[in-house]
């Protein structure tokens, strides 16, 4: 490694070995991860470390950083917070790139019949071809529970943007509705209802889908149709179930009343549309986060969850589109599979409960990666508390996270990033 043993100390408490940040030289290099005094990775085994590493750690007054002597050395299968093997990706790259085929064939389809057979309906066989290949996917979810899921993050074009999209939300919808043990007819129905959900965009021209600068109003208002585009459609076909053909129509409701075609409220989603609808919903707007339209770089799985987080509904937010049960369920089932098993939380990040309370998270939990223990800071009202208070949220029922903070570059304040409607739609 070439740097000096001065600069290394073993932390008597957690056998991990402690770094001085202070004595790191630029160029050099650790066998091991380096994360800081809470758990967060900061850099990866063998990275070189730049002089804007050091600059950035020490303006961040982070004085030493540590590695886990006993931890896999790079080369070997990744050791994550869920115990998950990163090295196998639960869905191939084989069967993806024949859903990605399937789904190709599938959506043109659709635009020719748009195009040349106004008022005609997909045949029982695409339709059935479909749901066989979803089977396949929950085949493989059987046969690889301790994988993990890596979307397709690329496309060569714009059309091939939209194949990727349907094939992510079908792949993420069977998952979801395996891992959350749903009944089998139900993770079929959101696999297949998912990889139909945006049929109704090949009824609008390429030019407006395939827009890459901002949508006009009018624009916006043909692509806000295509849900109800995409029902009509298929509403009288036979050969797909009723919930299939209402998550292509309800993908897009949100609890704050915003959501198209039908804009419907809170109390309404919660109590009529169903739940694996909403969930699907979610698997929708996670790829639309993680796989973006141009000219829009791609967020990355934890930075999606953790926007995702801030759009749970809460008392004191008028803008919000989850069902707080709804997005714990989500990241039950896909928290860990989409983030290469780790935590998109972690231990000292600073969080706003359902209360208005802020707090920093104390300890993350495995099993119920929404529900750490953390430490209340400030009141509703923001005001600090004389001393503060620890609550487990495995234990209080009526507390849940509703914001999850991120430093700014300069490390010394916090802010809570949101997403504008366009890219979600």
């Amino acid at each position: 490694m070439g740097m000096s043993d001065k600069i290394k100390k073993i932390d008597d408490k957690t056998k991990n070995v402690q770094v001085q940040v202070s004595l790191l030289r630029a160029g050099s290099s650790f066998g091991y991860d380096l994360f800081d005094e809470f758990g967060n990775s900061v850099l990866e085994a063998h990275t070189p470390i730049e002089e804007a590493h050091i600059r950035h750690l020490l303006s961040a007054e982070i004085e030493f950083l540590y590695y886990d002597p006993t931890a896999s050395k790079a080369g070997a299968p990744a050791m994550t917070d869920s115990g998950l093997n990163v090295a196998n990706d639960m869905i191939g790259a084989e069967l993806k790139s024949e859903i990605v085929d399937h789904t190709r064939d599938l959506l043109e389809h659709i635009r020719e019949i748009y195009n040349y057979s106004p008022g005609a309906t997909i045949s029982k066989e695409k339709i059935s071809s479909s749901r066989q290949m979803v089977e396949k996917i929950l085949k493989t979810v059987d046969e690889n529970k301790d994988g993990v899921y890596e979307s397709l993050s690329s496309f060569r074009n714009l059309d091939e943007y939209h194949y990727h999209h349907s094939t992510n939300v079908s792949i993420l919808s069977a998952i979801l509705g395996a891992r959350l043990d749903l009944n089998r007819t139900l993770r079929e129905g959101m696999g297949l209802g998912a990889l139909f959900h945006d049929i109704g965009m090949s009824s609008i021209s390429k030019e407006i889908i395939n827009k890459v600068e901002k949508l006009s109003r009018e624009e916006f208002d043909v692509i806000r149709g295509h849900p109800h585009v995409g029902y009509k459609f298929i509403e009288k076909n036979p050969a797909m179930q009723e919930f299939e053909k209402r998550i292509v129509l309800l993908h897009h409701e949100k609890t704050d009343g915003s959501g198209y075609p039908y804009g419907f409220d809170m109390d309404h989603i919660q109590t009529q549309l169903p739940r694996g609808i909403r969930l699907v919903a979610l698997c929708d707007v996670y790829t639309a986060l993680v796989l973006r339209r141009p000219p829009n770089p791609n967020y990355s799985s934890r930075e999606a969850l953790r926007l995702m987080l801030n759009m749970v509904y809460a008392p004191y937010k008028k803008f919000h589109q989850f069902l707080p049960a709804d997005f714990r369920d989500f990241i039950r089932g896909l928290g860990f599979i989409v983030n290469k098993g780790n935590f998109f939380m972690n231990r000292g990040d600073l969080v706003r409960l359902n209360t208005g309370e802020v707090a920093i998270i104390e300890e993350m939990s495995k099993l119920y990666p929404m529900n750490p223990r953390v430490r209340v800071l400030k009141d509703r009202q923001m005001q600090n508390l004389k001393r503060p208070i620890q609550i487990d949220l495995l234990k209080d029922y009526q507390s849940y996270i509703a914001n999850v903070f991120d430093r700014t570059k300069d490390s010394k304040t916090v802010s809570v990033k949101k997403i504008d409607e366009s890219e979600t739609m």
